[in-house]
C-alpha cells in the first residue's frame, strides 16, 4: 500500500481538480476562454524594445567619446576633411555594432524555435491537431514517438522516453511514466513530468498541460536571459581604462606643448594652441574602436556556429558571462553566471 499522497492516480486527480479539467479534455469554448486568460503558448519578450538605448550606447562608448573629441578639435583647427572621416568612422562603427547587438539579442527567438508548431490535444472529447500556441493549462494532450513537446505536461497514462538534452544536457533519453510519482525531487527530475522544448523518442502517453508559454521551464530560461542586469564586462572595463589613459595623456601633452612651443621655440600663442589641438587629435586611436567591434563580431559568429546565444558583443571574451546562453550541438542549454 502506498503512503498517503504518494499514489500517482490520486495525485493526478488532485492536479485535474486544481486545473478544473478532466481526462476527457476541455471543450472548445473553455479552451478559448483560457487562451484569453493565460495568453498564447509562446515565448515572448518582457522588456519591450531596447534598440533606442542600444543605439545610443554605441555613440557614448568611451572610445567613441574620444573620437567625438578628436572630430571637434579637427574642426577647430580647420581640418574639415579629416574631421568628416572621423565622424564617418563613428557612425559606421555604431551602425555595425548596433546591427551585431540586435542580432545577438535574439536569444528569446532562438529558444522559441524549440517549441513545435502543432500539437495533439483532446477537445470536445476527441483528439485533434491544433496550433501549439493554442494550448492552455488543463488541455489533455497526446504524445507519440517523434513529437516535440509543446508545453509542460503531467503524464496521466502511458510511458515515453524523452530527450531532455535541451534542458538538462542528458545525452541519453530518460523514461517518463505516469505510474512513477517522485516526491521531494527537483522539478526537472520528476519522472511523471515532461517539458516544453523536449522530444519524445519512443512510446506513447497522455497528459495534462499545467504550464504554457513563459510559465514553462523553457520560458523561465528565456526570462532569465532578459532579466540579467547588464554590468560592464572585463573587456569593457579595460577599454574604458585605456580610453581614460589616452585622454589624460593627450590632454597633458597638449597642455604641456603650449608653453614649450611659445617660450621655447618662439611660436605665437595662437599657432601653439592650433598645433596642440592637432597633436591632441592625432593621439586619438580612430581605428581602435572599429577593430575591437570587428573582432568581437567575428567571435560572436564563431560562437553562434557552435550553438551559443550571445546577448552582447562584449560577453564573448569570457565564458562566465551572464550574457551567454550555450546550446551545444545536442541542444544543451546552460546559463553561464559570473
Amino acid at each position: 500500500m502506498r503512503p498517503p499522497g504518494h499514489d500517482p492516480e490520486e495525485a493526478a486527480d488532485l492536479l485535474l481538480r486544481d486545473l478544473r479539467s478532466s481526462r476527457t479534455g476541455l471543450t472548445t469554448a473553455e479552451a478559448r476562454r483560457r487562451l484569453l486568460q493565460y495568453g498564447p503558448n509562446e515565448l515572448r519578450r518582457r522588456g519591450g524594445r531596447r534598440w533606442p538605448g542600444e543605439l545610443a550606447r554605441q555613440f557614448t562608448h568611451p572610445l567613441a567619446l574620444l573620437l567625438w573629441l578628436a572630430a571637434a578639435l579637427l574642426v577647430a583647427v580647420g581640418s574639415y576633411v579629416v574631421a568628416a572621416a572621423v565622424l564617418l568612422i563613428i557612425f559606421l562603427n555604431a551602425a555595425f555594432a548596433f546591427v551585431q547587438e540586435v542580432h545577438a539579442e535574439r536569444a528569446v527567438e532562438a529558444l522559441a524555435e524549440y517549441i513545435p508548431q502543432r500539437a495533439k490535444a483532446v477537445r470536445d472529447g476527441a483528439p485533434q491537431e491544433i496550433d501549439a500556441a493554442d494550448l492552455v493549462p488543463g488541455d489533455m494532450v497526446v504524445i507519440e514517438a517523434g513529437d516535440r513537446i509543446a508545453a509542460d505536461i503531467r503524464l496521466l497514462q502511458g510511458a515515453i522516453e524523452v530527450d531532455m538534452s535541451a534542458l538538462t544536457g542528458e545525452s541519453v533519453p530518460t523514461l517518463r511514466s505516469a505510474s512513477i510519482l517522485d516526491v521531494d525531487v527537483p522539478v526537472l527530475s520528476a519522472h511523471d513530468l515532461v517539458f516544453s522544448g523536449t522530444s519524445c523518442t519512443g512510446g506513447e502517453a497522455h497528459g495534462v498541460v499545467f504550464a504554457t508559454g513563459m510559465n514553462t521551464e523553457l520560458g523561465r530560461i528565456a526570462a532569465l536571459s532578459e532579466r540579467v542586469k547588464q554590468e560592464p564586462s572585463p573587456l569593457e572595463r579595460q577599454v574604458r581604462r585605456v580610453a581614460w589613459l589616452i585622454a589624460i595623456a593627450s590632454v597633458a601633452l597638449a597642455l604641456a606643448f603650449i608653453p614649450l612651443a611659445t617660450f621655447g621655440i618662439g611660436l605665437s600663442l595662437v599657432n601653439s594652441v592650433v598645433f596642440a589641438a592637432g597633436l591632441l587629435a592625432g593621439m586619438v586611436p580612430e581605428g581602435l574602436l572599429p577593430v575591437i567591434t570587428l573582432a568581437l563580431a567575428v567571435a560572436v559568429r564563431a560562437l553562434a556556429a557552435r550553438g551559443a546565444l550571445v546577448k552582447r558583443l562584449s560577453a564573448v571574451e569570457t565564458l562566465g558571462s551572464t550574457d551567454v546562453i550555450c546550446t551545444d550541438k545536442t541542444g544543451t542549454i546552460t546559463e553561464n553566471r559570473m
